[in-house]
């Protein structure tokens, strides 16, 4: 999504766009995306009522469009462990922390007890499933305040952020880079390298 002067709008500045999510359409392929829009339609990325919706939920103009490699912070794959999210959980008084507030692309059930254990594998690769994808760690995500947003509702609990700030340096998962392409597929293994 660019605004009229061709620069990226991203939820970091648009809190709208969390209302929305995509999804493939064609999983198998990766093609046939698709947005479902706060009002329940589920349309073509390129249907003109997406822009139409997106441009009204965040009160300005936008154009979607295409892009090769995409809109990203530090990475492109940002990922985050169930043990971290679960330890987040002090945050915000024992409440389970929402996912979706992360943005992950990949959420790692994890054998090892200790919390944010992700954040050592910085410059190690990680191999999903037999013969399938390789990920390098790049480096420990910094969050922003978009971890305050309800996913569903955009309303603000600073909890997160402030529990972020306190306990972790405001880190929480790592950012990784695609070190060799592959199909992923929920319960892959995924070994340390």
């Amino acid at each position: 999504m660019v605004d009229p002067a061709g620069e990226a709008v991203s939820a970091r500045r648009a809190h709208g766009m969390l209302r929305f999510s995509a999804r493939c359409g064609e999983p198998e392929t990766g093609e046939g995306v698709e947005v479902t829009t706060p009002s329940g339609l589920t349309l073509p990325w390129d249907d003109p009522e997406v822009t139409r919706e997106v441009a009204a939920a965040l009160g300005r103009d936008v154009t979607l469009t295409r892009s090769a490699v995409g809109v990203h912070d530090a990475a492109p794959i940002h990922i985050v462990s169930t043990r971290s999210l679960e330890a987040g959980a002090a945050w915000t008084a024992g409440e389970p922390l929402d996912r979706r507030r992360f943005r992950a692309n990949l959420v790692i059930e994890v054998e090892d007890a200790e919390p944010f254990a992700e954040a050592g594998w910085v410059g190690a690769s990680l191999r999903v499933g037999d013969g399938g994808a390789v990920l390098r760690v790049v480096s420990p995500t910094e969050r922003c305040a978009v971890t305050t947003f309800d996913p569903d509702t955009l309303e603000r609990d600073n909890r997160v952020l402030a529990g972020l700030a306190r306990d972790r340096e405001n880190f929480f998962g790592v950012y990784a880079t695609v070190a060799r392409a592959g199909w992923l597929t929920v319960g892959d293994e995924v070994r340390i390298a």
